[in-house]
């Protein structure tokens, strides 16, 4: 004890020195510092003229796959682009978080590739020295083309079924000819969907019906929904899309048990729109929920008349909040 305060107290011999020569346990220390070393080497690092290099281990490889996709994540949720079948290139060592990727040097930043798409030469991994200086980029004869946007790929169906509370005009419209309170449509949604490879924005199409009934009367739509998205976040568990769509009436429906006068001719059309949670969007099956907002305009049914003549209230506007769950089913 008195030597241990003696050395804190004047500092004479620094403290890690003191306990490897006095409590034999410099083997340990030496293997904690020797497992940091092995972590940094499959770090990258910025040299002297500011260019990203690998260090640690690299090895010759050579691509396989006719589209060796370059990812800038580990994750592989940000495609880069892809190298061409047949080139040669530089990698490190397969990363600890996930096996299937080496870490390789693509414009000047730190990029992945998998494994399965690349072949490391004459079957051997050979390994550089690094004292004399890592590979850099332009050493390696490294195209990224931009993948072509192909409507055959990276797309999607989502089924959902949807309800929304449609407002006071349709609870009006069934108080009075049918003297029930009804005001929530039901229905469901089939939806195409096209993502950019490159990008988290996405567009498509979808087939909308909603509609609200009781013994007595009817009234429904069928919609036709061109859609525009964007994904603010995705990871292998789940994603959260933002989308919106303009609504163009295909039929509407309105039915009561006495017959009209004339026979109504109304159309619908409005905008919607909605955010959802994705789970597992990177699988091939997606379950999902969300809510969004939709507001309708609709015309030449404000007033209609029954065969003596009598009006019958109709409908001019339709707003509610809309609850929605699904399951997706993706073609890559």
């Amino acid at each position: 004890m008195l030597r241990l305060s003696f050395a804190w107290k004047f500092q004479r011999i620094p403290l890690i020195i003191y306990l490897m020569l006095n409590f034999k346990i410099y083997p340990v220390i030496l293997g904690l510092l020797l497992s940091f070393v092995t972590m940094a080497a499959d770090n990258s690092v910025i040299n002297d003229h500011g260019t990203v290099v690998l260090t640690g281990s690299t090895h010759k490889a050579r691509v396989i796959n006719s589209k060796a996709i370059v990812y800038a994540d580990e994750n592989m949720l940000t495609p880069l682009g892809y190298i061409a079948n047949g080139k040669a290139i530089i990698v490190g060592n397969p990363r600890r978080m996930n096996r299937d990727l080496v870490p390789l040097v693509v414009y000047g930043r730190i990029a992945y590739i998998e494994t399965k798409d690349i072949r490391f030469e004459d079957g051997t991994e050979e390994e550089y020295n690094t004292k004399r200086g890592a590979p850099r980029e332009h050493d390696v004869d490294i195209t990224i083309q931009k993948p072509e946007e192909r409507l055959s790929e990276n797309n999607s169906f989502y089924f959902s079924l949807h309800r929304y509370g449609a407002g006071d005009e349709i609870k009006q419209l069934f108080l009075t000819n049918d003297n029930t309170e009804k005001d929530v449509m039901t229905g469901f949604n089939l939806q195409f969907i096209h993502r950019q490879t490159t990008s988290n924005f996405f567009w498509g199409a979808a087939a909308d019906y909603s509609a609200v009934s009781t013994g007595n009367m009817k009234f429904g739509y069928w919609l036709f929904s061109p859609t525009v998205g964007y994904s603010i976040f995705k990871n292998p568990l789940f994603s959260v899309d933002i989308y919106g769509s303009l609504d163009l009436g295909v039929n509407l429906e309105y039915n009561i048990e006495s017959n009209f006068e004339e026979e109504p001719a109304g159309w619908i059309w409005g905008v919607q729109g909605n955010a959802r949670v994705v789970f597992f969007p990177t699988s091939k099956y997606h379950a999902f929920a969300g809510m969004g907002l939709r507001k309708y305009s609709v015309t030449d049914l404000a007033t209609v008349k029954d065969l003596n003549g009598n009006a019958i209230p109709g409908v001019k506007d339709i707003t509610g909040v809309s609850l929605f769950i699904g399951a997706g089913l993706e073609f890559r």
